[in-house]
């Protein structure tokens, strides 16, 4: 008669203790959410019950619908399917991402496409040739002749240019500039002398007028006259300095034009 009232002291205090294990078994989990297809409890976070089973097994329950993740739409690692944020977010951070870039950007997390980057180009500017002109007293006036052939000389410059990521151009820097081919200059030959035929006539016509006129007046002041007053070896001289000269025949036709006013007057 003991051991069966002890029995059943027992029984009543370890019953409502059954029931409650039994009721809390997902208490901290969000609850009972379903059964699964072995007879345990879901949990409303996922988590199988590790002592509670089910009364039903028939039916397993669907999954839970808590979803952990990043929920910033901003942040880099945004899940768009989670529901329930973990704190795992990461904020973006804007910059050029690319190491070989001038400017690129350590803490960037998200290219921004402001990468610059720095490039040398070399251009080739032709130098054009100087034209040299040459005189040639014995050439008739205003002609031409190409005595050496001119020709073009190249020089290089190199540029620093800072361009984006489609080639685009930012900016652009000279860094050199060398004559790689020097230019040689054409010279051409240009005829001066003067076309003489007519002033040879005049300055014919006047020598002979001159030595005519000395001729017929020995006394006049001519220069011709005075040069014939001198000894064999210097008029000889004279002669020849009177005739290469021109100008001594040019004066005594001024000479003679002079008396020849002053005997009409």
């Amino acid at each position: 008669m003991k051991k069966v009232v002890i029995f059943l002291i027992v029984s009543v205090v370890l019953f409502p203790l059954a029931a409650d294990a039994r009721r809390g078994c997902c208490s901290h989990h969000g609850g009972v959410a379903g059964c699964s297809s072995s007879g345990r409890q879901i949990c409303a976070d996922g988590t199988l019950s590790p002592t509670c089973t089910c009364t039903s097994t028939a039916v397993e329950s669907p999954k839970p619908s808590y979803v952990y993740g990043c929920t910033d739409s901003s942040a880099i690692n945004y899940n768009s399917s989670a529901n329930v944020d973990d704190g795992s977010c990461i904020e973006k951070r804007l910059g050029c991402m690319d190491v070989n870039a001038v400017n690129y950007d350590l803490t960037a997390n998200t290219d921004d496409n402001s990468c610059k980057y720095k490039k040398k180009v070399v251009e080739k500017v032709a130098l054009k040739y100087e034209i040299k002109y040459k005189k040639n007293t014995k050439k008739e006036k205003n002609t031409r002749r190409v005595i050496t052939a001119g020709k073009d000389g190249e020089k290089e410059i190199i540029y620093e240019e800072v361009v984006d990521k489609y080639g685009n151009v930012i900016s652009k820097d000279k860094l050199s500039e060398n004559i790689v081919t020097v230019a040689v200059p054409e010279v051409v030959e240009i005829g001066t002398k003067e076309n003489d035929d007519i002033f040879s006539f005049v300055w014919l016509i006047s020598l002979i007028i001159v030595f005519v006129y000395a001729a017929k007046n020995k006394k006049e002041n001519l220069l011709v006259n005075k040069i014939s007053m001198q000894d064999r070896y210097a008029k000889i001289m004279l002669y020849i300095l009177y005739v290469i000269f021109v100008i001594p025949v040019f004066i005594d036709i001024f000479i003679i034009i002079y008396y020849r006013v002053k005997n009409v007057n």
